[in-house]
């Protein structure tokens, strides 16, 4: 039976170790992710509270705008996923603040999520 750990210690450490390891496995928006390592060969669930949405300083395209009125940050980060999901990285990460920050590279959005709990098994 595999271990489960409800930290988000382990997912941090992954992060710091090898954050290029780090893949989504699924998407389930508006409230979890589930990414795994494949270097220490564990999957880590993040339950949600919020995403958030907005531009890169470094956008250069009135394409990439995100207007919070118009869209929610959780279709952004669907369709991100969706149409170029191994540009989307994770820029940030606080375990103690519970927030995780990710970037997509192709559109250059930044997201913030803000996350309930984190929960790591070894398989």
């Amino acid at each position: 039976m595999p271990s489960i750990y409800k930290s988000g210690a382990f997912i941090q450490q992954c992060f710091a170790v090898h954050p290029r390891c780090l893949d989504f496995k699924s998407v389930h928006l508006p409230d979890r992710l589930v990414m795994t390592c494949t270097s220490c060969k564990m999957h880590h669930h993040l339950a949600l509270r919020s995403i958030a949405a907005r531009s890169s300083a470094l956008a250069d395209s009135p394409d990439v705008s995100v207007e919070p009125a118009a869209r929610a940050a959780a279709d952004l980060l669907a369709e991100c996923l969706a149409a170029h999901g191994t540009s989307v990285t994770i820029r940030a990460m606080d375990v103690i603040q519970d927030v995780i920050g990710l970037r997509c590279r192709d559109c250059r959005r930044l997201f913030d999520l803000d996350i309930t709990a984190f929960e790591s098994h070894q398989l």
